[in-house]
């Protein structure tokens, strides 16, 4: 997977689900594909109301 925007933006990962974690701040997926090193990835999109360094990754509805 590839995430897309946040702090994690442009970090490949592996594994997979509706939403991922990447330090404490909330991804989640996406229908787009992207091509990276001759593979196509899922994009993972950042949600910037669910990360911990803006304060609110702690709430319900984040987790």
């Amino acid at each position: 997977m590839l995430l897309r925007g946040g702090p994690g933006d442009g970090q490949v990962m592996s594994g997979g689900g509706e939403t991922v974690v990447w330090q404490a701040c909330l991804y989640e997926i996406t229908p787009e594909l992207a091509r990276r090193s001759g593979r196509d990835l899922r994009v993972y999109r950042h949600r910037p109301d669910c990360c911990e360094p803006y304060g609110r990754g702690a709430e319900d509805r984040c987790e």
